[in-house]
């Protein structure tokens, strides 16, 4: 890890995050307060190593890949687990997790051709309503559910829109 920087560091740190949702099936009684908590640096840290690697201008595309990737091992953890006990429906996290690979797939594919496909700002749209959605949820405040479908109507739209520049790429190709 001695080549990472401090960006890629923080970034990790969801990778050690995203297992900890586990925590929410057991019958500890202060498993709602950790996944707040866990919740919340996720977010923070989404947040954080993007701005210091474009501050100190350490932005690299492996760094872009580890961040993605970092993003959707948490947040998927969580819908899985929120889906298991009831908290969110099973058909709402199955959208986001075809979403998801699909997207990673069009990546892979356009990074194999050396095309690449910049983040739009409606996935940073759909992340961050996803992580205000789980903190509300681990709020227990009864209103999480709108603004989890608020995420998800953004998640859909993004996937067209992304599917449609990945068809530019493409057609472009042939």
């Amino acid at each position: 890890m001695k080549h990472l920087h401090l960006a890629q560091l923080i970034s990790f740190l969801r990778w050690i995050f995203a297992p900890l949702t586990l925590v929410y099936l057991t019958d500890w009684p202060s498993k709602n307060l950790f996944l707040l908590i866990i919740i919340v640096l996720s977010g923070l840290t989404d947040f954080l190593d993007g701005y210091i690697a474009r501050t100190y201008n350490k932005t690299s595309y492996l760094g872009a890949i580890h961040d993605f990737t970092a993003d959707k091992l948490f947040i998927l953890s969580a819908l899985l687990v929120f889906s298991v006990v009831g908290l969110i429906p099973t058909w709402v996290t199955f959208i986001f997790l075809y979403r998801e690979i699909a997207v990673m797939g069009m990546r892979i594919y356009t990074s194999f051709h050396k095309y690449q496909i910049k983040a739009s700002i409606l996935g940073k749209v759909k992340t961050a309503a996803l992580f205000i959605g789980l903190i509300i949820m681990m709020l227990e405040i009864d209103l999480y559910m709108p603004v989890i479908y608020f995420a998800l109507a953004v998640a859909v739209y993004s996937f067209v829109d992304y599917t449609l520049k990945f068809r530019q790429i493409v057609l472009k190709d042939k």
